[in-house]
């Protein structure tokens, strides 16, 4: 298991943004996927990521042996949607991979590192607690009504929508709601909008691990844009 610094991960996600716009879907797709996983792996985050990478390995065979057998609209409406798949699926990926190997102490050391403003730091911290609060709450709210047979499912859904929506999508709204302002007032007593500069006990910098991971993602993209260009 490896460590890499939090500004390296943000650098990524832009290559990787970079990378699916300019990048045509093809086998560089497939390539960067392979390294996304890899990384994820190295990072400790075995099991999702290769979950991420055998769903991306079925659609991409779906896509090689099912679509040319379908006709008309179908062909048409599946080729439509594997496409936009394929061009957000690594960075959807390696987002998932940064933010579940990425403290958010290590981000707000990180970026008081670059001398990011505040104003920008101090939403996206938030946003970083909000999430994973969010899914606890939808979790803990599943289960309850999952006691009174009551299941998001399309099936509960269209049998009795009225109940669904009054006794799971209600809720989960109402709760959204309180904890964003639970994690406001949260950030707020903890000094988060104190103006002085935060000191921080993590060893926050680059290390050969990060410069070799940049230098491999960099090396990638550049044989991706190479390959695709027709130059090779």
């Amino acid at each position: 298991m490896i460590t890499i610094d939090p500004r390296t991960k943000l650098v990524l996600i832009a290559i990787t943004v970079l990378f699916s716009m300019i990048i045509p879907t093809g086998i560089c797709t497939c390539v960067w996927v392979f390294l996304v996983t890899l990384l994820g792996i190295f990072l400790g985050r075995i099991k999702k990521t290769i979950r991420a990478a055998v769903i991306f390995a079925v659609l991409w065979l779906v896509s090689i042996y099912v679509l040319p057998m379908l006709k008309g609209t179908a062909h048409t409406s599946i080729w439509v949607w594997l496409g936009l798949v394929f061009k957000c699926y690594p960075c959807c990926m390696l987002a998932g991979v940064i933010v579940g190997t990425t403290q958010i102490s290590e981000f707000m050391a990180a970026m008081a590192k670059w001398n990011v403003p505040r104003t920008v730091v101090i939403p996206i911290a938030i946003i970083f607690r909000y999430f994973p609060t969010l899914k606890e709450d939808w979790g803990h709210i599943s289960n309850a009504m999952a006691l009174r047979g009551i299941s998001f499912s399309p099936v509960c859904f269209f049998k009795n929508p009225s109940v669904v929506i009054d006794a799971l999508y209600l809720p989960v709204l109402v709760t959204a709601s309180k904890t964003a302002d639970e994690l406001s007032a949260s950030a707020i007593t903890r000094g988060i909008e104190n103006p002085k500069r935060r000191t921080s006990r993590l060893d926050i910098r680059f290390k050969l691990t990060d410069v070799m991971v940049l230098f491999i993602f960099s090396l990638t993209f550049i044989g991706s844009a190479i390959y695709a260009g027709g130059y090779v």
